[in-house]
């Protein structure tokens, strides 16, 4: 494990080094200099519970334009009663909302996650899983994902990158379904590498708190490492406002695919949970292809506090040719929100027929 985290440490340097004198030359020289002065710093104590989690403590601190290139440091730590440890770092250059709608030859972004779940859930592969099939494992993820953006235009973005990826789960239930799967789809530790692509046409006037525009953006990712399969993902979001100025409508549909023969369950997509189909725990189904529709009404209550009322749909299957629309899961989602000046603090609750989630993050899941 120390050696692993040593690895990509070295990573992280040098990637970091290289990025600095990459994109210097482009972060923002025609700003003027009272513009690329500016200093924010939003440091935020996090208590908050989570169904999945439970409750947590932690602090989220963002940075802006500490060196004066327009760039963002965004960090996340965060410890739960039920076991979750997550651990996030972000940089940017520029960052993500100053480049919004603007062209620019290059920006880089770095992410990197440690996650590390002591309860994590599985119910089965399929739409057909059961909720009472439920058993628990512990998963611990890492994630190191740098990624390279050109703004051809104000509204179109090509980006490419390289990711890395290691999973490892243990602690499995003597009794439960996962010992029974192929040898194949149920493996103790993977690690991939893989190189994605991705063109995005975005409208949007902001990219924290959209109001207006839509994004359409299409993706290929290509993995070999323990396994091997290719990811493609194709949606589509929208936003405009309705009945009043700062009353927002915005819907989100999706499509993504892994294709790929006996895959792993770890590596298989979600539906449920937090950013997908609250109301519903984390991975409650899980498959190679999946479908999502969120809708939300975005509204003002006092000064920097809103809400929202939504309704989420999601669906998992085996092939393309097993997609269809009848049957999909669905929750009602109604929520706060609270505007910081660089970032939301999101509190939504769930309600499905099978459970009840409340969730505790940042920013709008879309």
């Amino acid at each position: 494990m120390s050696i692993l985290l040593r690895e990509i440490g070295y990573k992280l340097l040098l990637t970091s080094i290289l990025v600095f004198q990459i994109v210097d030359a482009h972060a923002g020289l025609s700003e003027p200099d009272s513009a690329r002065q500016k200093i924010i710093f939003e440091p935020l104590p996090i208590v908050s519970y989570d169904t999945d989690t439970g409750f947590g403590y932690g602090v989220k601190a963002f940075l802006l334009n500490l060196f004066t290139w327009r760039e963002s440091f965004d960090l996340i730590l965060f410890n739960s009663t039920k076991g979750e440890r997550w651990y996030r770092f972000v940089f940017s250059i520029p960052d993500f909302e100053l480049r919004q709608g603007t062209v620019y030859p290059l920006a880089f972004d770095l992410v990197t996650d440690y996650d590390k779940y002591v309860a994590r859930s599985f119910f089965g592969i399929g739409s057909g899983s059961r909720y009472e099939d439920r058993e628990k494992y512990t998963r611990r993820d890492i994630e190191l994902s740098p990624t390279f953006t050109s703004g051809i235009h104000s509204h179109l973005i090509a980006q490419i990158g390289y990711r890395y990826k290691d999973v490892y789960s243990y602690n499995f239930d003597p009794k439960g379904a996962i010992k029974d799967l192929p040898a194949s789809q149920h493996l103790p530790e993977i690690t991939n590498h893989s190189i994605f692509f991705r063109l995005r046409y975005d409208t949007r006037n902001s990219y924290i708190d959209p109001d207006s525009g839509s994004v359409l953006l299409g993706e290929i990712e290509i993995t070999s490492g323990t396994t091997k399969y290719l990811r493609w993902a194709f949606w589509y979001q929208h936003y405009f406002t309705i009945f009043f100025k700062q009353t927002v409508f915005a819907y989100r549909l999706g499509l993504e695919g892994l294709n790929g023969n006996n895959l792993p369950f770890q590596v298989l997509l979600p539906i449920g949970g937090n950013r997908s189909l609250r109301g519903y725990p984390q991975d409650r189904y899980l498959d190679k292809i999946r479908g999502l529709i969120n809708l939300e009404l975005r509204f003002p209550l006092l000064g920097n506090l809103g809400a929202i009322a939504g309704l989420d749909l999601g669906k998992v299957w085996p092939t393309a040719g097993s997609i269809n629309l009848k049957n999909w899961p669905l929750s009602l989602v109604a929520g706060l929100r609270y505007f910081f000046k660089t970032y939301i603090v999101r509190l939504d609750a769930g309600f499905s027929p099978e459970t009840f989630g409340l969730y505790f993050n940042f920013g709008h899941i879309f």
